[in-house]
């Protein structure tokens, strides 16, 4: 287990050996996150000053995160670990990847770089990607006085849920390739709920269901797809999502059968 644990998909959460961390302010979560996220560059403080502090003097903005950085260093016990999680200079700040420590934002992308879910392996390590992902990036984290740092917030939030998406579809294919039917229908069912308009999803769970014997579940998924995007989106489905429609109201759908993957309405 290591000394430090970060989880910043869903509540921002930290704990030290074990214990939970407690922080100053926001700006210290902030600038923590920040830099966990980013943690393949070296920043230099002149940036994440005004990263965080905009508006006021440059020297405002440098004393306080030159305050925020002891406050941080402290919290997260850096001053006296073996390996600190900071790399601190007089010029840059990193943190430091390779320290006792692990974030789930890390691990998430580590995991997801390992390729395609092809085999038992590449398919497991997946999993445990999507595993990780229990809620959009920093959920309910916000600066409102720091305009630039809510941008990036917002950027790796997409990204992120992206990320997750397109693996849950690609782990989904994986497992019903292999035939593995009900756990690939766990996947799908999961996109529809990080995102009710993705309509590939909606296609991916009538298809698994209709695979699994369930064709009025199948059907009924056709329907809650279709109030979805006339709710949400003022569309009907595409030609092809009706189409596997119709393919499992005549019985043909079978185990064989593939569809083309269904392109997201643009919003």
């Amino acid at each position: 287990v290591a000394r430090l644990s970060l989880t910043l998909f869903g509540p921002f959460q930290a704990t030290l050996r074990g214990e939970s961390v407690r922080f100053e302010s926001d700006k210290v979560r902030a600038l923590l996150a920040f830099l966990v996220t980013e943690s393949g560059t070296q920043h230099r403080r002149e940036k994440l000053a005004g990263l965080l502090w905009p508006g006021g003097s440059e020297a405002s903005a440098r004393n306080n995160l030159r305050h925020t950085l002891s406050v941080l260093r402290r919290a997260i016990g850096d001053r006296d670990a073996d390996q600190p999680a900071l790399d601190i200079t007089r010029q840059t700040v990193q943190f430091c990847t390779g320290s006792d420590s692990w974030a789930d934002v890390t691990a998430f992308t580590t995991l997801l770089a390992t390729g395609a879910p092809a085999g038992t392996e590449a398919t497991d390590r997946w999993e445990q990607a999507v595993d990780l992902y229990q809620g959009d990036f920093l959920h309910d984290f916000s600066l409102p006085d720091s305009p630039e740092f809510e941008e990036c917030a917002l950027l790796s939030r997409e990204q992120f849920r992206r990320q997750a998406l397109e693996a849950l579809q690609s782990l989904s294919a994986a497992l019903e390739a292999g035939g593995q039917t009900e756990r690939a229908l766990v996947f799908a069912r999961r996109q529809t709920e990080l995102d009710p308009w993705r309509e590939e999803a909606h296609v991916q769970v009538m298809r698994l269901l209709a695979l699994s014997g369930r064709r009025s579940e199948a059907l009924a998924q056709y329907q809650a797809c279709s109030q979805l995007l006339a709710d949400g989106l003022g569309v009907e489905p595409q030609e092809q999502t009706t189409s596997v429609y119709e393919q499992i109201k005549r019985g043909e759908l079978a185990p064989a059968h593939r569809v083309a993957s269904i392109p997201p309405h643009n919003l």
